[in-house]
């Protein structure tokens, strides 16, 4: 069997014979020993490195050396191998298993060493690029950078002059266009070092001439001089004029321009010169729905600097400077077009504030007209109630009368049924208020009333009169029998107010039809069909044969809005004629059984002996009043004011049995100072108001000591049911 040395075998052997030939053997272990040690250093090392490569690769994104890697990792485990390998022949020489694996693991390293060269060679290029291209971008970075801290520079540069020249304008007082334009150009002088500066705007008309309203030049080294209105104006067709309007950026003038030398006093400008536009922004280019669009622009014109201004070197417009001067014009066409909204505001305020004080003039002149017109008003209606009462209460008394003839009564029902609706109308006007109250009344009686009076005033105009009525009609319905007074009086009145020369008569008819029809209103829904009725008021004017002419205007301006609210109130129809001679009303009516409101008129009571005080302050409804009150059998003594009264009443020897009171609102206090005098605690006291009745005033009666009260007017029967009532209880 052939047999198998290691290296490390051999060199043991070698050593080994040295020593027997008498040589040192401790050298030659400790040298073995270190062999074994370096071996074992290495293997770990080598093994080490293929972990930090994985872990480095899990850290980045290594995708395009994978391959390199792979090679480099292969080559460390190969190399760790085979050291490993070595440090266990140094305990096994004589091992064939070892010998074995170590050559194999050579052969393999061997080859992954050469690959792994080759692929070095491939790779080390590509680095080197790779480290060529990052040195450029690192480069690129520092410019950029560089660049980055001008732009910062330029921004605070700009910031700055804007906020200065912001900060001057906006405190500038008073804020005008000419002060704005003067401050930016003192601030761009010393910001920018500039020689001059001056400022074109057109005249007021469209298409003018440029003309120099402002101009700032440095004198030697003294302060800024300023120079109005020096130069003569410049055409809008100048070449430079012309290519500074047309674009928003700021433009270098060319050498012996013209704007140039007029902005220069009229010589050759020391340095370079740049113009811009300024938008002359007015309130009417505003509309706030887009961006406002200037009518007009004036022109800046800033000239540099140079030697002879104690610069080292010519100075030249640079893209900084230009982008300053543009966002500085920016800034001053806001602040122009804040002075001329200030301005328009301004004007507007004084305007409105005129305005204000004519308005409230007009208020205060109008307050004091309505207050007189009220005053005049309350006069009037107060002035026309107390004739009103007296009449009420005369024919309340009159209708007493048995021996009277139909006419007469018909005449006097009449009347008072007319001074009933003049009551309501006042009230209306003094309340300001329109109610419809619902109530059983006789209809009949109603259409003979309405007739008299319609009559009667047909004849006042010469017109005669005639009537149609319809026999069906119900004897009483529910429904307010003033209101519809009113109407047909309004009817009537209106169709007489439209007679002429040839106007013939005047008919008047009354029918009922049916709730639904064409011609009538729409039934009621909280009206049942048996027990509502429609009744139709028509009134015609009848004109003479052959007559066609229309009237000279529309019957319906003869119609009053209060009528037109009554009807739609009570849910009915009124409407004319094409022709305006005719006049339709149409209501409806619940029906009222009569057996129910037919009833029997009640005897007025009789007070036989009944002595009465009567305080009145007006002289005719003190006499009616009185006249009332013998009517019913009292004995009456009459007195005009509350004081005289009181004084009767302190006296020992007075014997009235009953204190009635027309004194309106005073008459609350005369009874309570009437009840704290001790001899007449037990006096009857009733008084007379022209207000409604409601749970205020009855409360303000028993506070008072008031046994009854009455509303007015006062008729005979209510104030005998008043009487009795009180003195019932």
């Amino acid at each position: 069997m052939a047999r198998h040395f290691s290296a490390a075998g051999v060199v043991q052997r070698y050593y080994c014979g040295g020593a027997c030939d008498g040589r040192d053997d401790g050298a030659v272990q400790a040298m073995l020993q270190c062999q074994r040690v370096s071996d074992f250093l290495i293997a770990a090392s080598y093994l080490s490195i293929p972990l930090e490569l994985l872990y480095f690769a899990s850290c980045a994104d290594l995708a395009p050396l994978k391959w390199l890697l792979l090679q480099l990792a292969s080559f460390a485990v190969l190399g760790g191998t085979t050291h490993l390998l070595a440090v266990f022949s140094h305990i096994h020489p004589h091992s064939s298993g070892l010998l074995l694996a170590s050559t194999a693991t050579k052969l393999l390293a061997a080859l992954v060493s050469f690959a792994t060269a080759v692929s070095l060679v491939i790779f080390i290029p590509r680095l080197i690029r790779a480290k060529l291209r990052e040195a450029l971008l690192r480069a690129k970075a520092r410019q950029l950078d560089r660049d980055l801290g001008i732009v910062r520079r330029r921004v605070e540069a700009t910031s700055r002059v804007v906020h200065m020249l912001t900060h001057h304008i906006r405190s500038s007082p008073p804020l005008d266009a000419h002060t704005i334009l003067h401050t930016t150009m003192l601030h761009l002088v010393d910001a920018l070092a500039l020689h001059s500066c001056a400022v074109w705007m057109p005249g007021h008309d469209a298409g003018d001439d440029l003309h120099l309203v402002h101009q700032l030049s440095l004198r030697g080294k003294g302060p800024v001089s300023v120079v109005l209105g020096s130069q003569a104006p410049i055409s809008m067709d100048d070449p430079d004029v012309a290519d500074v309007m047309a674009s928003e950026a700021a433009k270098v003038l060319r050498p012996g321009s013209a704007l140039a030398m007029a902005s220069s006093g009229g010589l050759q400008p020391r340095g370079a010169v740049a113009a811009i536009r300024i938008p002359m922004l007015k309130v009417s280019n505003f509309d706030g729905r887009k961006a406002p669009v200037a009518s007009s622009f004036a022109i800046l014109v800033l000239v540099l600097r140079n030697k002879q201004d104690g610069y080292t070197s010519s100075r030249e417009w640079g893209r900084q400077d230009l982008e300053v001067m543009q966002v500085i014009a920016d800034q001053v066409a806001v602040a122009l077009s804040h002075a001329a909204v200030l301005e328009e505001w301004q004007a507007m305020r004084d305007k409105l504030a005129e305005q204000h004080r004519a308005l409230l003039h007009a208020k205060q002149e109008t307050m004091m007209a309505t207050n007189g017109i009220n005053n005049i008003q309350s006069a009037m209606c107060h002035g026309m109630r107390k004739p009103m009462y007296s009449i009420i209460g005369l024919l309340s008394m009159v209708s007493q009368v048995e021996n009277m003839r139909p006419e007469q009564r018909l005449l006097a029902d009449a009347i008072a049924r007319t001074s009933t609706l003049s009551l309501a109308l006042m009230n209306d006007v003094a309340t300001e208020t329109l109610t419809v109250d619902r109530r059983p009344f006789g209809l009949h009686s109603l259409i003979r009333e309405t007739m008299s009076v319609a009559g009667c005033l047909a004849g006042c105009e010469g017109v005669g009169f005639s009537y149609q009525l319809e026999n069906s009609l119900p004897a009483w319905v529910v429904g307010d029998e003033t209101r519809v007074f009113h109407l047909l009086l309004q009817m009537v009145g209106a169709l007489l107010t439209q007679q002429r020369s040839d106007a013939g008569r005047l008919l008047f008819s009354v029918s009922t039809c049916t709730a639904g029809q064409e011609d009538c209103i729409p039934a009621q829904p909280n009206l049942s069909p048996g027990c509502s009725i429609c009744v139709k008021f028509q009134v015609t004017m009848e004109r003479s044969t052959g007559c066609s002419q229309s009237p000279s205007r529309p019957v319906d301006s003869e119609i009053s809005i209060m009528c037109k609210k009554i009807v739609q109130m009570m849910s009915g129809s009124m409407r004319s004629a094409l022709d305006g001679e005719t006049i339709t009303l149409i209501l409806q009516f619940q029906l009222q059984q009569s057996g129910v409101c037919r009833r029997t008129p009640l005897s007025v009571p009789r007070f036989d002996g009944l002595r009465i005080l009567l305080a009145d302050g007006d002289c005719m409804s003190q006499a009616v009043t009185q006249k009332l009150l013998e009517k019913l059998g009292c004995q009456v003594v009459s007195v005009s004011s509350g004081a005289h009264c009181l004084a009767l009443m302190g006296s020992a020897d007075s014997s009235f049995q009953l204190l009635f009171l027309d004194l309106d609102m005073d008459a609350f206090e005369v009874a309570l100072l009437i009840r704290e005098l001790r001899n007449r605690c037990w006096l009857l006291i009733v008084a007379a108001l022209a207000v409604s009745v409601d749970d205020s005033v009855r409360e303000m009666c028993r506070r008072s000591g008031i046994n009854g009260l009455i509303q007015k007017p006062i008729t005979l029967a209510a104030l005998g049911a008043q009487l009795y009532r009180v003195i019932r209880n």
